[in-house]
């Protein structure tokens, strides 16, 4: 008996973000593992829950429930029957346009291959109702002799499926695509709950200031020990004003840095730290922005554009040592190291003959004098070279030996972030170097840790990757 193939799932998942992003919604809202896993009768079902929610939308009044997801469905899909300013206010009518729209293909025009999966369809879409494609007035980007894009039944369910599983403003979306697909489903399956949330109660109902990279970052995360796959942000707005795409990424070696940062008590702290330093609220002290997006978002460059916004932030926040207890300066220069070892192979240790010589050069005077000098020249090539070549004549004429250290000064005055980078790395150099021979540096006292911290080396506070959203009821 010859045995019968099982038959094909009418959703493939392709490599398009849009596209992936709403399969793994339609996945995650039929409790499927996969889209591959969705059949005929899931996908007939998510097409009458959406057609619902697009009608509830359609229909409400400002003010009411469901009127923030219309703003949702305007910023994705202008000019379609649900956000057209002239719009049936029929919730039937609207559901009945709906099910037309998501529908079966009825094979009345030319087969064409999906432009999403390659599956034959007839339909044809355009930037109304497919998000961040051409219009049909664009016919010089479209496949010849066709009034849109092709698109089978399976991917127009993914397309308006988008907003589940994307994380949401009133005015743009975002999806992420990563070459481990347990992190895309991470971040769908959480952006579901909260889209849950948007429908019910209103963008009002989430914790304020709070991003997409924050959630991203738990994603990478949770299989940070596992897969070392970076990951992409991409960020859209639609409509027909001023649509706009923007991309960022993590580098490969953020997932391996996480790894390492969570192992390492020091780091978990430093981290915690810098959620908290970079938490910003408006004068009635509402969230702006949540710190746990901000520091995420320091692990995401712009296209093309590597930043190293971490280091940058770390140091930035480190020269007022009147507001650093000696633990926070420690935290930091352990995290800036681990950072610099994993995401740029730099051994930060070969700094600390110069630390050695900076420290020596500074404690050599009473006054905090020579320390002052060098903070001003710790971030700059030119004024640091000329500081390094005074203290260490300085030193020679006190009968030190020269500090044989040629290659790496070299590095640390070389132009670009490679210098950068490893100037900001000597200044926690030498700021622990000083520590270590008692130099008090800091005019006033920061607040010393809690008794918790001194009691327990380990004391680490709450998960530092956590993001402030996290505890909402998603009902």
């Amino acid at each position: 008996m010859t045995a019968t193939a099982p038959p094909a799932s009418p959703l493939r998942l392709s490599g398009h973000p849009i596209q992936r992003c709403g399969a793994l919604a339609l996945a995650e809202l039929a409790g499927r593992d996969r889209p591959e896993d969705l059949d005929a009768g899931d996908l007939q079902s998510a097409a009458e829950r959406i057609a619902g929610d697009v009608a509830f939308a359609a229909t409400a009044s400002p003010g009411q429930a469901g009127y923030d997801w219309w703003k949702v469905l305007f910023a994705l899909y202008p000019n379609s029957k649900p956000t057209h300013a002239k719009r049936e206010r029929d919730r039937t009518a609207m559901r009945a346009e709906m099910h037309k729209l998501l529908g079966p293909d009825q094979g009345r025009d030319t087969v064409r291959p999906c432009v999403f999966c390659d599956q034959e369809c007839t339909v044809l879409w355009s930037k109304s109702t497919l998000p961040m494609f051409d219009s049909v007035r664009a016919i010089n980007v479209l496949p010849p002799r066709s009034l849109g894009w092709p698109v089978c039944r399976g991917c127009r369910l993914a397309a308006w499926a988008l907003p589940y599983g994307a994380w949401l403003t009133a005015g743009s979306a975002t999806v992420l695509t990563c070459a481990d697909g347990r992190v895309e489903r991470e971040f769908v399956a959480r952006n579901v709950q909260r889209a849950h949330r948007i429908r019910q109660l209103g963008f009002s109902s989430l914790a304020a200031g709070v991003g997409p990279e924050a959630v991203a970052l738990r994603a990478l995360r949770k299989h940070a020990l596992t897969s070392p796959a970076p990951a992409t942000l991409w960020m859209f707005k639609n409509d027909n004003q001023e649509p706009w795409l923007r991309v960022t990424s993590t580098r490969g070696g953020v997932t391996p840095f996480l790894a390492r940062m969570l192992t390492m008590p020091p780091c978990r702290r430093a981290w915690s730290d810098l959620r908290r330093a970079m938490h910003r609220t408006d004068a009635s002290g509402r969230t702006v922005l949540s710190g746990a997006t901000a520091a995420a978002r320091t692990l995401f460059d712009p296209e093309l554009a590597p930043r190293d916004r971490l280091v940058s932030e770390l140091f930035r926040r480190s020269t007022d040592l009147d507001t650093l207890t000696p633990q926070q300066i420690d935290d930091r220069r352990t995290l800036l190291a681990v950072y610099l070892e994993v995401m740029h192979a730099m051994d930060t240790t070969r700094l600390q003959p110069l630390a050695h010589m900076l420290a020596d050069w500074i404690t050599a005077e009473s006054s905090r004098g020579r320390f002052n000098e060098y903070r001003r020249a710790s971030g700059s090539a030119y004024p640091l070279h000329k500081l390094l070549m005074t203290a260490s004549a300085r030193l020679y004429l006190n009968g030190a030996q020269p500090v044989d250290a040629a290659e790496t000064i070299d590095d640390l005055l070389a132009a670009g972030t490679q210098g950068w980078r490893l100037r900001a790395a000597l200044w926690f150099q030498v700021l622990a170097e000083l520590k270590r021979r008692e130099l008090a540096l800091a005019d006033g006292q920061a607040d010393e840790p809690s008794e918790d911290e001194q009691a327990d080396p380990h004391f680490d506070g709450p998960d530092p990757l956590s993001d402030d959203d996290n505890d909402e009821d998603f009902t």
